[in-house]
């Protein structure tokens, strides 16, 4: 359904192999999570490229996690106007991440997501 890809202009990110409809899972993927202590150290690392923040606590809360997806939507771009999110689904075994397009993503598209924390990127132009 999605492959990875390169993206003129951008590096890496995630193409639909396929028309995909608007309200389908794309992918359900396991979540790290850390604390808000370890926020400032891992903003300096590579891994500050890829983790994740909830639109709910970005902002508005002092107990702010960052969360890792050990899935293909760690590899998607930002968009000012996205055709996929991220649903954070918690059970039993843990969190999830749940890629969910949209809007329909039409065959060789790029699923893209809105990134909650794009004004943290000092590079943040090359992204909208």
């Amino acid at each position: 359904m999605i492959e990875v890809n390169n993206i003129p202009n951008k590096g890496r990110g995630i193409i639909a192999t396929q028309d995909i409809p608007q309200g389908t899972l794309i992918e359900v993927a396991p979540v790290g999570i850390f604390s808000i202590e370890k926020i400032p150290n891992i903003n300096e690392t590579e891994i500050f490229k890829y983790y994740f923040v909830k639109p709910l606590e970005y902002g508005k809360s002092k107990n702010l996690n960052g969360y890792i997806v050990f899935g293909l939507a760690s590899l998607c771009n930002h968009a000012e106007n996205p055709n996929a999110r991220v649903d954070w689904i918690e059970d039993e075994i843990g969190l999830w991440s749940h890629l969910i397009a949209d809007k329909t993503i039409n065959k060789s598209q790029e699923v893209t997501l809105l990134y909650t924390n794009i004004d943290e990127y000092a590079d943040a132009k090359k992204f909208v």
